[in-house]
């Protein structure tokens, strides 16, 4: 032990002794208990100790020794040898002994207690002073090395006081020394951290490596030093307010609740006061800070500071109101865009944080010579990347862009090609991509030119297409281009664009490019020019099957009116290739003359050619297709046995099913698959008990997936339990498991649920993605319930104190309400680990089987979800792609309690575009929390509805949230 008790009554008699204090004075307990303290202690008032008791004594408050005056109670050896103490150093603290005055047994009112004596703690700290000085004495040492250690070590010592030392450290010489005081100062939990950093800081602010170091560890340190940092903003030392604010702006943490809260109310308020600092530096860092914090509040009066015209302080309002993100002031900043030093920051701004009506602007700004082309452009692939991702219409905002441009704008986009970045390329192109061209046809060249840019090709090879047959010659030159992705993708877009014109072209590069026969073959088969028809004949016979493919899908998409004449003869050719290509355009147009020559090439000498034709032949009407496919499955090589029977799998007659059964039973695996996928299409009742057996003994894998697959289709009790077996045996192999799982989602019979319930709460990461899966398709009743709470898990909304998930069970549902309680839905607990990339995906299976439920319940489920961060957007997704038959489902959210759901269901509705969704956005204009208002304005704005003018207008100028005003406000002036 290193800490006793002792106590004493009011006139400080020694009423109790432990062992402890005993051993280390020599006194025992009989020789100590009755005695006066000052017997014991005989110097106890001289050296100013009796005060201390006498004050506890008459207050009733807590006293402690300070070690540095008072370093010990009782004098008496070290317990340990000890370099630096002859006496063992105490920490003594005092506290008061009461009573119930009242003797009534009541403790609950503290008024009536009275003190009695006291209670002493003393504990010995010789050991942790001894580190103490050792560490001190080290980081004075000469040596780097001894001074970097024991900066390190102060991290985890048990010493009394680690922060002065720390401090200390912060200015040493040595960069490693700093950065270990740095990181080992971010470790301390003390309470005298704040002060220590603070002194520092006010001391010597102007030592740049003392500085550097105190801002490193305000802005990781665990403690909360906000409100002294407040008070720095308020001292006569102009230095001292500057680092004062950039240490606010270093103070947020996501992941401190109590640190952030302490920022909104306190902080925030402070910089913005700062904002009126008669030093313009000391402005300029708390716009900064104020930045940094995504400070909302701060909005109104960064906006005034950038439209003042003092470029110094105006540049970081416009980047601070960028990095808080409130779109609303943007029409405040659309004249600003005239000021040529500011031009830059406003249009950066405003790519993040406009909408559609800042476009034009934007746009008209290209018009005018020395302007910012690349950065404007930039902007504008900015919000057309965002309109893509959250609503689809991305070229909505390049048209709106295009329709703006006039040709000095043209131009100077044209002119921006030329030394642009990558990604300011990127943006150029699109907006030149949705202009008409020019008469020089510049454009044209120049996005012609622009094919052999990797990074752009895919959108030069869009805007070609829209450009259509006036860029035909351009193309067709590039077809003689070194680089060979350059000639392919102009064969591509000469496909897409359809011009007869470069016909002659392509029927030429079909037999010059190798490379590209293919592609040329497929651009040919686009444009449907009958003279392409000669040049493709000739490669019916070429020597890949890839491009035998091509030509038959060409020559099958130009219709020549000779085809089925030379169809004829082709059957009939000396090479096989050609027999083969012959045989699929005559499957494909079903040539009634062809019937008897497509039977006679089932017989072909070529196995190829009889593979061919035994694929086809289901397909043909009133011809006797079905001996000649039971003579191939009986007497053919392995490959034309598994075509053939993969072909019964196409026949609706039940006389193919004796046959199938002996082709179970053929020695090629691939034979069997196939005849076990054939059963399972025509799903023969009969079959079930022959499937089970391949399902389970077969000793190729793929037979046995396709039995598994079988029994789904089958279906019933006797194949849920051949299945349920296979899901749950830990030696299956993950496909087999996969495939049992699927098969019971298939079957509606109540025994697969259970099953597949069972694999959604199993270790393996695998069984629960498959489960999810099957779940999806099947339903049924706690479906919804159990793929929520799996996500809930899995995402980290998961009560960790209970050990239960949030899931309120769906029959308690009311119509009108969340799944979830209120006072559960706030729960938003961030995941213990970095989730792999399997737990990933069996949360998103989770999410998109309750979205292919689409019930009532299953829509509940996903919005709750959407209170998470982890799944907020995939969620959102996924009711968006529900689609409008759900809007009443979905517009329930806008009765959540949690605002995040709100929001989130606002946002699903805004992106369905539908008269009925807009009801429902109109009713969240009088939603009680300001985040939703704000939200239903933004997705009311966007979809230019009219109908609530009068309510927006109210909010402009009655709403307590100066936010949802100006929103408000700006929807006013964008829809006039």
């Amino acid at each position: 032990m290193t800490i006793s008790i002792f106590t004493t009554d009011a006139n400080l008699i020694v009423r109790s002794w432990d062992d402890w204090l005993a051993s280390v004075t020599g006194l025992p307990a009989p020789k100590v208990c009755g005695v006066s303290l000052a017997n014991i202690v005989p110097d106890i008032e001289s050296r100013g100790i009796l005060a201390h008791f006498q004050r506890v004594l008459k207050n009733g408050g807590v006293e402690t020794l300070s070690g540095a005056v008072y370093p010990y109670l009782f004098q008496c050896p070290t317990v340990k040898p000890s370099l630096h103490f002859e006496f063992m150093q105490q920490r003594v603290t005092i506290a008061p002994l009461q009573e119930n005055s009242n003797n009534c047994g009541d403790w609950s009112n503290f008024q009536t207690l009275s003190v009695i004596g006291t209670v002493v703690t003393v504990e010995d700290v010789t050991a942790q002073l001894d580190l103490q000085k050792d560490l001190s004495f080290e980081l004075d040492n000469p040596d780097e090395l001894v001074r970097l250690r024991a900066a390190q070590a102060l991290a985890t010592a048990q010493v009394l006081e680690p922060e002065p030392m720390l401090v200390k450290a912060l200015g040493d010489s040595s960069w490693r020394v700093r950065r270990a005081a740095v990181d080992s100062l971010a470790q301390q939990t003390g309470g005298t951290i704040a002060t220590s950093l603070l002194r520092s800081l006010r001391e010597e602010h102007r030592n740049p490596g003392v500085l550097n170091a105190v801002l490193q560890v305000l802005k990781q340190s665990k403690v909360d030093i906000v409100p002294a940092l407040i008070d720095c903003l308020n001292s006569e030392d102009v230095d001292l307010r500057i680092y004062a604010a950039l240490a606010l702006g270093e103070q947020n943490d996501p992941a401190r609740r109590d640190l952030r809260a302490n920022l909104d109310r306190r902080a925030i308020p402070a910089l913005i006061r700062a904002l009126e600092d008669t030093d313009a530096n000391v402005r300029y860092h708390a716009i900064d800070a104020l930045g940094n914090l995504n400070a909302t509040l701060a909005v109104e009066p960064l906006m005034e500071i950038a439209e003042s015209g003092d470029f110094f302080l105006a540049f970081p309002a416009l980047d601070a109101l960028r990095r808080i993100g409130d779109g609303t002031v943007t029409p405040r900043m659309l004249p600003l865009l005239e000021d040529e030093l500011l031009c830059v920051a406003v249009v950066d701004a405003l790519g993040q944080l406009g909408d559609a009506s800042v476009v034009p602007a934007l746009a008209r700004l290209l018009n005018k010579a020395g302007t910012p082309v690349a950065e404007i452009a930039a902007a504008i692939a900015s919000l057309y990347d965002r309109y893509q991702r959250l609503y689809r219409e991305g070229n909505y905002i390049a048209a709106l862009a295009a329709s703006h441009i006039d040709t000095t704008g043209v131009q100077n986009l044209t002119k921006a090609v030329q030394g642009a970045k990558p990604n300011e390329l990127k943006a150029i192109v699109l907006l030149l991509g949705q202009t008409p061209g020019d008469t020089e046809r510049n454009v044209e060249s120049v996005m012609v030119q622009l094919l052999g840019h990797p990074t752009v090709r895919y959108l030069v090879m869009e805007a070609l297409v829209r450009y259509g047959k006036r860029v035909t010659d351009l193309l067709i030159e590039k077809l003689k281009a070194e680089v060979c992705q350059v000639r392919e993708a102009a064969v591509a877009v000469l496909g897409r664009i359809g011009d007869p014109l470069a016909v002659p072209a392509l029927t030429q590069l079909l037999t010059t490019d190798s490379e590209l026969t293919i592609t040329t073959a497929g651009a040919l088969a686009q444009i449907g020019d009958r003279r392409a028809y000669d040049t493709l004949l000739g490669l019916m016979g070429h020597p890949s099957p890839g491009v035998r493919q091509a030509v038959v899908a060409a020559l099958n998409s130009l219709g020549h009116p000779d085809m089925l004449t030379r169809t004829i003869d082709l059957l009939q050719d000396k090479d096989p290739h050609v027999r083969e290509s012959a045989v699929k355009i005559a499957g494909y147009f079903a040539f009634n003359e062809c019937v008897t020559l497509l039977l006679e090439r089932c017989r072909d000498s070529e196995e190829d050619v009889r593979r061919a034709a035994i694929e086809l032949i289901p397909y043909l009407e009133n011809a006797p297709v079905l001996p000649t496919l039971i003579w191939a499955l009986e007497n053919d090589t392995p490959k034309v046995r598994a075509t053939a029977a993969r072909a019964l799998g196409q026949m609706e007659s039940p006389i193919a099913y004796p046959y199938l059964l002996n082709a179970l039973m053929d020695g090629d695996a691939w034979v069997r698959y196939y005849a076990t996928r054939a059963l399972g299409t025509h799903a023969y009742p009969e079959a079930v008990d022959t499937l089970a057996q391949l399902a389970f003994s077969d000793p190729a894998t793929q037979v046995r997936i396709a039995a598994v697959e079988a029994l789904g289709r089958v279906g019933g009790p006797r194949a849920v339990s051949i299945l349920a077996p296979l899901a749950e045996d830990s030696s299956s192999t993950d496909d087999l498991v996969r495939s049992a799982l699927m098969a019971l989602g298939e079957i509606g019979h109540p025994n697969s649920l259970p099953p597949l319930l069972s694999a959604l709460r199993s270790s393996d990461l695998q069984r629960r993605i498959y489960s999810a899966r099957a779940l999806g398709k099947r339903g049924g009743t706690g479906v919804e319930a159990a793929l929520y709470s799996l996500v809930a898990v899995d995402s980290g909304l998961f009560d960790e104190t209970s050990g239960t998930t949030i899931f309120k069970p769906v029959q308690e549902v009311n119509a009108n309400e969340a799944i979830v309680s209120s006072s559960c839905s706030e729960l938003n607990i961030l995941p213990s680990h970095e989730p792999t990339v399997s737990e990933v995906h069996l949360v998103q299976a989770a999410i998109e089987a309750l979205a292919q439920l689409s019930t009532p319940e299953a829509i509940a489920a996903l919005l709750e979800l959407t209170s998470t961060h982890q799944v907020n957007k995939v969620c959102i997704a996924a009711l968006t792609n529900l689609g409008e038959e759900h809007i009443e489902a979905i517009g329930r959210g806008l009765k959540h309690p949690h605002t995040k759901v709100r929001c989130a269901a606002i946002e699903v509705l805004m992106r369905l575009k539908h008269p009925h969704a807009s009801e429902f956005l109109i009713a969240a204009l009088d939603d009680k929390n300001s985040f939703v208002r704000l939200a239903a304005i933004n997705a009311l704005e966007h979809l230019g509805n009219r109908n609530a003018q009068q309510k927006m207008a109210v909010l402009a100028h009655t709403d307590p949230d100066p936010t949802v005003r100006r929103a408000a406000q700006k929807s006013q002036i964008t829809s006039v």
